[in-house]
């Protein structure tokens, strides 16, 4: 039985990451945290955990796949292990693949992730729709995360939103 686990350190716009692979799969479906309860009921959860060699352990009786965000800058510099990076099970985006800038709109976005997880993704999990409703949902699920982000930057983080992960003061908190 497959599982994709999308399994990034905090701080790496891991909840996003997770959204555009629900939008790929099951945009209509809420998030799953925390993988190590919620493994076996679900195809997709979050863990913060990258021991990728621990979680195959853990877990032999599933084909295990890991989407996992990096990023290496002033606020987190958490490299990805490259022993992981050359696993077929892994796919490692880096942060500023998914990072909205001038040189990188959501529509970018939404298609270089598209084209990482078609790519990388066994094919009987996806969805059997176009490809461009596919990416019309993809892009539909990061518009609710951009505002549930709004929505919630004046609330406290331990408050969150259950259908896309968003905690209150998700971009905004000091730390």
């Amino acid at each position: 039985m497959i599982k994709i686990i999308q399994s990034s350190r905090p701080r790496t716009d891991s909840t996003l990451l997770l959204n555009l692979l629900h939008g790929f799969i099951s945009p209509e479906e809420e998030i799953h945290w925390k993988t190590e309860k919620l493994i076996d009921k679900f195809l997709i959860t979050k863990t913060h955990n990258t021991n990728i060699t621990l979680m195959e352990y853990k877990y032999p009786q599933y084909k295990l796949f890991f989407i996992m965000s990096g990023r290496n800058d002033s606020h987190v510099q958490e490299e990805i292990d490259n022993e992981y990076k050359k696993k077929s099970n892994v796919l490692v985006i880096n942060y500023d693949k998914i990072l909205v800038s001038d040189n990188n709109s959501i529509d970018d976005i939404i298609e270089f992730t598209f084209n990482e997880f078609n790519n990388f993704l066994p094919k009987e999990i996806k969805p059997d729709k176009d490809d461009n409703l596919i990416k019309k949902d993809m892009k539909k699920r990061m518009e609710i995360v951009n505002e549930t982000v709004i929505n919630m930057k004046d609330m406290s983080f331990e408050k969150w939103d259950k259908f896309t992960g968003i905690h209150g003061s998700h971009k905004y908190r000091k730390n």
